[in-house]
């Protein structure tokens, strides 16, 4: 956790988000070497480009060099694999989700000058590209298309279909910290361990949430979920406890109650 943390301290999203895949993969994810198969592709890339120039028609140089000559996409019909939020695996196979290929995108992008960032849109993380005498330039990490505001904002609408607002927020395309992006990426290897079964996996990935977020009572409950799964059930409680004191009001809540009532009478006694 400390590596994990240093790197995002120095908001090194491409550091980070490896050193996070070491934690569930110590034998074969080493962050130097893949760092340094990126630096080879950063310096393939300035080839490639032929100009030094931070222009969009530089920047769509770019986006053919890693879609076309890199190949990286992401995969629609395995797209809850845990692979595909694991840097290493991402990096050894060129495919995963839009955050995990965000972050391979952006950091190359930096490092050749331009303006990029990850966007923490809901439901489907974005890159972004800022210049200083034209518009940003938004792309879908899963193939490098341009997306128009009117395909945000259908994008938008699409994901969340429930919103009364007729406008999509600005902020919704403000720009992600490191910290928020490594999040994200948790949150989407905690739901694919989770998806799978795979509760011990689950629970490390969300005991790193947890040490990220401490004071999210969601992360707690569902630390409480896996902690039960595996039959940890003394702890499980203390969890669910944390967040109905936190969440009384939230619908989870009363079920999480009954739910602590059944555990409560599976416990024995224990005499001092």
């Amino acid at each position: 956790m400390k590596e994990i943390k240093q790197a995002i301290a120095k908001r090194d999203n491409l550091m980070a988000s490896l050193q996070l895949a070491r934690v569930f993969q110590p034998d074969s994810c080493q962050p130097d070497d893949y760092q340094r198969k990126v630096d080879l592709w950063i310096e393939q890339a300035k080839a490639f480009i032929g100009s030094t120039d931070l222009t969009p028609d530089t920047f769509k140089r770019f986006i053919k060099f890693f879609y076309v000559e890199l190949a990286f996409s992401g995969d629609e019909k395995n797209y809850f694999s845990c692979e595909y939020s694991l840097l290493d695996y991402v990096l050894d196979y060129r495919t995963g989700i839009p955050v995990s290929l965000a972050i391979v995108f952006q950091s190359m992008g930096k490092t050749l000058g331009f303006d990029v960032c990850g966007v923490n849109f809901p439901g489907h993380f974005l890159i972004k590209c800022g210049f200083s005498q034209h518009p940003a330039i938004y792309l879908d990490p899963l193939n490098g298309k341009q997306l128009s505001r009117q395909d945000l904002e259908s994008l938008y609408f699409s994901i969340l279909n429930e919103i009364e607002d007729e406008k999509m927020p600005e902020e919704a395309l403000h720009e992600a910290s490191c910290d928020e992006t490594i999040v994200r990426l948790l949150h989407n290897l905690k739901a694919s361990y989770i998806n799978g079964k795979c509760y011990s996996e689950a629970l490390m990935a969300v005991e790193l949430l947890v040490n990220l977020c401490p004071n999210d009572p969601y992360e707690r409950r569902d630390r409480g979920f896996l902690l039960h799964q595996l039959d940890c059930t003394q702890v499980a409680i203390a969890d669910y406890q944390y967040f109905i004191r936190k969440c009384p009001k939230d619908p989870a809540t009363h079920l999480l109650q009954a739910q602590l009532q059944q555990l409560s009478e599976q416990i024995p006694d224990v005499f001092h």
